[in-house]
């Protein structure tokens, strides 16, 4: 009898014990995506990704319980069925079946907060649709003119001044990073293109805005833990937004979500929807941490200097980072689009980069101290006909920047210190063709 006495608490240690618990899945339907919420007990490290044959999302976690009453599934969801299990080694799983084929868009771990539990957040769209339509007519438009330009564009109307945005101490920088996946992909609060298409003859500018990097490319890692990807999309949207807000601007975007899209096919995107001007986003790294301030870069066959020349060749590597083969065509490629590329539009281009580097600093953005515009060979600027812009915003590798670019309120000065330089781009092309 002591024995077995003894034996119980022993037998009872040896029972799994299941820290983590999952106790929902919600779904839900948007227009260009679905998403799968999955909700925990606690964080949890995991890791989703896609099987085919048959087609369906996996998500590893360490042993749960599962505790998941009745799900309810929207009728057009993608997914037909789930299922979950022990897979051994500390691990379990959850199988999510799907219909047909599919792709993950992003997928990331959301923590606590007042309304919900942890959970992870995983979005996704049936496979064949994207972000970037494809276009049977790809042909290009016909290089303009500063003075067509002009003609074309009235000058914008300054709009009422935003309100201030409310102060964010730079010790909650780090907190605010964690926070940036939730602000970035809540893009379905914020009207698309797509989502409000516009008349073919419209006399506003169309805007094109590229977020850098996204999906398996996160760019470079802030020293406080962010990601390029995710720093450049929350910039993105807020920028987005001001526009749309002017009411001056149509704005098309080449993702806006965490999914990624070869530089070749941003340029593409620009080109087919007829863009006028064309803003690449991103945030640079370098081995000098002290190094801060944001600088803008265009279109060069030779870079002004070896930073420029470094960081292109940095950027450029995107496609080569998601398994895009260049070989063989890269450098026939740019040689041929740098030399098609007009003069007019690389001059464009030039003021348009000058324009940002003056504004910038008087609605608060730190510009670099040494030559804040610079040139170089960027694969995503090779628009022949569309004035481009690539803005590194700051560096990441330095932690006061890094802190600043992880907090709403300097995200949302960078983003206005662009659309101001947006509005004196387009005030100086109307005067170019007055009277």
């Amino acid at each position: 009898m002591r024995f077995f006495l003894l034996l119980i608490p022993f037998l009872f240690f040896c029972l799994p014990a299941f820290a983590l618990e999952v106790n929902g899945v919600r779904f839900g339907t948007h227009a260009d995506k679905q998403r799968i919420v999955i909700e925990l007990s606690k964080p949890a490290p995991f890791k989703a990704y896609v099987l085919e044959n048959p087609s369906r999302i996996i998500v590893d976690l360490p042993d749960f319980s599962w505790k998941v009453g009745t799900i309810q599934k929207p009728v057009k969801s993608a997914i037909a069925d789930i299922r979950h299990g022990n897979i051994g080694k500390g691990q379990s799983r959850i199988v999510l079946q799907a219909n047909s084929g599919i792709s993950i868009l992003s997928s990331f771990i959301l923590p606590k907060d007042s309304s919900q539990p942890s959970r992870i957040v995983i979005d996704f769209r049936p496979s064949g649709s994207s972000s970037i339509q494809a276009n049977k007519d790809e042909r290009p438009r016909s290089a303009s003119t500063v003075q067509n330009l002009a003609a074309k564009f009235p000058p914008p109307v300054t709009p009422p001044k935003p309100q201030k945005a409310k102060s964010v101490a730079a010790h909650e920088a780090v907190k605010n990073s964690q926070n940036l996946h939730e602000e970035a992909f809540a893009y379905r609060d914020i009207p698309s293109f797509e989502e409000q298409p516009q008349p073919k003859n419209s006399q506003k500018p169309l805007i094109i805005i590229d977020p850098g990097h996204g999906g398996q490319d996160p760019g470079a890692r802030a020293a406080n833990g962010a990601y390029e990807k995710t720093i450049v999309l929350a910039v993105a949207m807020e920028l987005k937004q001001q526009l749309l807000n002017s009411g001056q601007y149509r704005v098309q975007m080449t993702r806006d979500t965490d999914v990624f899209i070869p530089l070749k096919e941003r340029v593409k995107f620009a080109r087919r929807n007829g863009g006028d001007l064309f803003i690449s986003l991103h945030a640079d790294s370098i081995s000098n941490s002290t190094v801060s301030g944001a600088s803008v870069y265009t279109l060069s066959d030779t870079a002004s200097d070896k930073e420029a020349e470094k960081l292109a060749e940095r950027e450029n590597k995107s496609d080569a980072i998601a398994g895009v083969n260049l070989a063989g065509q890269d450098n026939d490629v740019a040689n041929i689009l740098i030399d098609l590329a007009s003069r007019d539009t690389m001059n464009q281009s030039r003021y348009l980069a000058n324009t940002v580097v003056t504004t910038m600093p008087g609605k608060g953005v730190e510009m670099l101290s040494r030559k804040p515009h610079r040139s170089a060979g960027f694969a995503v600027l090779k628009a022949m006909d569309i004035p481009s812009i690539l803005v590194e915003m700051g560096y990441l590798t330095n932690m006061n920047e890094a802190m600043k670019l992880s907090t709403k309120e300097y995200r949302v000065k960078v983003a206005r210190g662009l659309k101001s330089s947006v509005d004196a781009y387009f005030t100086k092309v109307a005067k170019l063709n007055t009277p």
